[in-house]
């Protein structure tokens, strides 16, 4: 496993912070369990996917220590670039399906519905 498909590591870092500005009222513990789940798939990609993406978020990470993780993820978020344009709509696809998936009454801004966690069968 590499250090960067963590969740503290670039992969978790920009997740956290993608899932923080686009879901704001997500609670602290659904997102910490989503960014887990997200570096646990990326972690679960085939060999070539998986070197590919450990190189975008190591300079993911460089960009995140020299810019800031709030302007990288900003710069990220809109970016239509080749490659590092993949990167937010995968976190944004395997974010959203985990989340709709396992608490299914949650609200486009992320706010939760006072029933108990769903199932993610």
């Amino acid at each position: 496993m590499s250090r960067q498909l963590t969740s503290d590591g670039a992969l978790g870092q920009f997740a956290n912070r993608l899932l923080t500005i686009e879901l704001p009222e997500l609670p602290d513990a659904v997102r910490a369990d989503t960014v887990t789940f997200v570096c646990r798939r990326a972690n679960q990609m085939p060999s070539p996917l998986r070197i590919g993406l450990v190189l975008i978020c190591a300079g993911v990470g460089l960009a995140q220590r020299a810019a800031g993780l709030d302007r990288t993820t900003r710069l990220l978020q809109g970016s239509r670039l080749p490659l590092l344009g993949e990167l937010p709509r995968m976190v944004r696809s395997l974010a959203f399906a985990y989340i709709w998936e396992t608490w299914p009454d949650t609200s486009p801004s992320g706010a939760m519905s006072v029933t108990e966690r769903g199932s993610a069968a």
